[in-house]
């Protein structure tokens, strides 16, 4: 599991967010993005692919999940909709091939074996997954990228 090291600028989002307890209930993330796939329509201004942003939550236990769209602005967005904005930073990008099952044991791979043995910390930034153009959650292998925040160490 090598990534690649990239800086990224601002990426603005618009889509629907949620405080979700992992592992528990990480099957609420398929249905986050169930409800996003009905209100796509109303978007007009998406420039990009469809992100999962993964951040922290001030909830314990908790992370604050993202699914949205990369949009070219904000000001015309439907009602209900948040705003995910991806700051610019530092973050290494790696490509999960499988199942979108099997993701959630990709990222464990990365914080638990990857970050250790880097040499790098966890940046202040999230965690974003990339997923294809015209993906559906039902095909067998994607290719969805993972770009992690990350920084040198002092």
């Amino acid at each position: 599991m090598t990534p690649r090291l990239l800086s990224m600028n601002q990426v603005v989002c618009a889509g629907l967010r949620e405080d979700i307890e992992m592992p528990r209930d990480k099957e609420r993330i398929p249905e986050l993005w169930s409800r996003l796939q009905s209100r796509i329509p109303e978007i007009k201004n998406i420039c990009g692919p469809a992100m999962g942003v993964v951040s922290g939550s001030a909830k314990s236990g908790c992370i604050n999940y993202a699914a949205c769209v990369q949009v070219a602005d904000t000001n015309s967005l439907p009602e209900n909709l948040d705003i995910i904005t991806v700051p610019a930073g530092n973050y290494a990008e790696f490509v999960h091939e499988g199942p979108v099952s099997e993701l959630f044991e990709t990222c464990d791979q990365i914080y638990r074996s990857w970050f250790p043995a880097s040499g790098l910390l966890m940046g202040d930034g999230p965690m974003v997954e990339v997923y294809p153009e015209n993906f559906r959650g039902n095909e067998p292998n994607p290719r969805i990228r993972l770009l992690v925040s990350v920084k040198d160490r002092p």
